[in-house]
């Protein structure tokens, strides 16, 4: 007797199982039943279930065991591609989660970089990570921050061109990385060898070896097809250099985005020192851009015990830095401002406790708790930096004040300039980090006399139209003697911008919950080539009883999963240089962004 039939068919991001009405309903809700795991949610009008489309390995195994065997499927043209990619993809994984990371690392044979115009020498690990890139064919550089993955990302773009493998590259990246893409080439490569680079060019020429863009590129639909027309019949390397940017993979729209380079591209290579800032999702999305399909498997399925191998990793011991010394300060709001933080902590736990909040309204609730642990001022008036707002609007907060015409003494900012004036009367710069653009106004304001840069999100890139820009602002922090701090925001310059050589002190004005973001703005002062005799320090200022402890212990726990994950046991110390058992976060599944974790989170923070 011939089994029922079953079609298996492709749309959008979505593969859609469906089978015929004589297969058994119990067969079939055995079926779903097994498919539901891998993100898999049932079609509402039919026996049908659709199932997220970089499951399809696991899909290819699920079907070939009971209860899917029961039914005979059928698949059409262009999930049949989709098969082919997932099994060149797992082979090509196969290969390399079989050979020992100290075999990957042999030089290949008659390889000469020098030859093809790189003239840089690599340092040792420099080289080994490139030896090991390079036996993958498609791979993972997790090195830390600072430790010369571009340099890196150079030599392997020179080797497989030597080789005759591939013969142009797209650099996907944040603004803040360009300026290390144009001088690192300059670096790394003969004056009469340079590749030409188009970053971010209105329109991308064919003379143009490496094509350099921001993610946010992506979401334009007609960049893909931009990339397309530039590359030909040319074999693309695609770089996505701080990776982490699409850890939203297919759900998002960057992540789309880049998910389909990858797929359009003869060779693959990511570029990211934090690889999970939230959980093993991430890591899954961001070795999908590797290897499609395959990023469970290697972040939490069958092949999670061998991912050292499919990844190289550099160290903050391997390159032999000055320790960087990390001092959590508790500070304690003054009388009004704790009034203040209270009522605000009031008014958030009152919105959700009516039911009337979403998740993005509590969400944005605890930002703004964040940014008031700092300075109140910043959340109800970004403009009067010390003064406490009177207007109706703000009637029932001011009451709550036992002098109504107080003002709040801001003891972060207050102890932040402290720092500021001591390491400059040291002849030191610093670096100074904060969230909230009400408190970066504070922040310059009383760190006038010290002639601070500051760049936030609305601070152009380059246009020399403008007051400023970040070009200029990092020139002025770089080489002006009067220039003693820079302002920044770690959403825009966190990433890419090395400040080593002239700042190596900072301090942590506020923080968010983004693991990320925080260890990656550590490494703009703390890289590979600073002074020996440096003696980098890192200020984390945290407001007693206030939401920024619970937001430190988070960071924690974010941080120690990413160590254990990457097997890198550097990352631990930066996590939490101050101890928060106090706290229970067992049940605060962070990283799923629900409506109950931020609740839970919520009543935690004012416990």
């Amino acid at each position: 007797m011939s089994r029922p039939n079953g079609t298996v068919t492709i749309s959008g991001q979505s593969i859609t199982l469906r089978v015929d009405d004589n297969v058994a309903d119990a067969v079939w809700t055995d079926i779903r039943d097994v498919l539901r795991p891998l993100h898999g949610h049932a079609i509402e009008g039919g026996r049908a279930i659709s199932v997220a489309i970089e499951r399809v390995s696991q899909l290819l195994d699920a079907l070939s065991r009971y209860p899917a065997t029961r039914v005979d499927w059928h698949w059409d043209s262009v999930a049949d591609q989709a098969i082919l990619k997932a099994a060149t993809a797992a082979d090509s994984l196969s290969r390399i989660v079989t050979t020992p990371t100290a075999d990957q690392a042999a030089w290949p044979t008659g390889l000469d970089l020098a030859a093809a115009g790189f003239i840089r020498e690599l340092r040792p690990f420099q080289r080994q990570s490139v030896a090991r890139l390079l036996h993958m064919g498609n791979g993972a550089d997790f090195s830390v921050p600072g430790s010369g993955k571009t340099t890196a990302a150079y030599a392997v773009f020179t080797a497989l061109r030597q080789l005759g493998l591939i013969d142009v590259m797209v650099v996907l990246a944040p603004p803040s990385a360009f300026e290390a893409w144009e001088t690192e080439a300059i670096g790394c490569f003969a004056d009469d060898r340079q590749p030409v680079l188009g970053v971010r060019p209105g329109f991308a020429t064919r003379d143009m070896d490496v094509l350099i863009i921001n993610y946010e590129r992506l979401e334009l639909r007609r960049t893909l097809a931009e990339i397309d027309t530039w590359a030909g019949t040319r074999r693309v390397l695609a770089v996505f250099d701080e990776a982490h940017r699409a850890k939203a993979g297919l759900a998002g729209v960057r992540g789309r985005g880049a998910r389909t380079l990858a797929e359009r591209s003869k060779y693959r290579l990511v570029l990211t020192g934090t690889p999970m800032p939230n959980g093993t999702d991430d890591l899954a999305a961001v070795f999908d851009l590797v290897w499609p399909g395959q990023g469970d498997r290697l972040a939490t399925g069958d092949l999670a015990a061998f991912r050292d191998r499919v990844f190289v990793r550099v160290t903050k011991e391997d390159l032999d830095l000055p320790d960087l010394a990390t001092r959590v300060e508790t500070v304690e709001l003054d009388g009004a401002h704790r009034r203040l933080y209270d009522a605000l902590s009031g008014r958030a736990v009152d919105a959700i406790e009516d039911g009337a909040a979403d998740a993005a309204e509590i969400g944005r609730a605890l930002m703004r708790l964040i940014a008031a642990a700092t300075n109140p001022a910043a959340v109800l008036d970004p403009l009067a930096a010390f003064a406490l707002p009177a207007s109706d609007s703000q009637a029932l907060l001011t009451t709550m004040l036992a002098d109504p015409t107080a003002h709040v003494r801001p003891a972060k900012v207050i102890r932040t300039a402290q720092l500021v004036a001591a390491n400059a009367a040291r002849g030191r710069k610093t670096l100074v980090w904060s969230n909230f653009v009400g408190n970066v106004a504070a922040l310059r304001d009383v760190l006038g006399e010290y002639s601070p840069a500051v760049i936030t999100g609305i601070t152009p890139v380059t246009d020399p139209a403008a007051a400023t820009d970040r070009t200029r602002e990092l020139a002025r922090f770089r080489t002006d003697p009067t220039c003693r701090v820079l302002i920044a925001t770690p959403q825009t310059l966190g990433e890419g911008v090395s400040l080593h050589r002239v700042c190596f002190d900072q301090i942590h004005v506020d923080r968010g919950f983004a693991a990320g973001t925080f260890i990656q703005s550590l490494d703009r002062t703390h890289r590979l080539g600073m002074d020996p005799r440096s003696d980098p320090t890192c200020t984390i200022l945290v407001a007693a009883d206030t939401i920024d402890e619970v937001v430190h212990a988070v960071l924690d726990r974010k941080a120690t999963a990413m160590s254990e994950a990457l097997n890198d046991r550097t990352l631990r110390p930066v996590a939490d240089p101050l101890a928060a058992d106090s706290l229970t976060l067992e049940d605060l599944l962070l990283g799923t962004g629900g409506r109950t974790e931020l609740e839970n989170l919520l009543r935690l923070v004012i416990r």
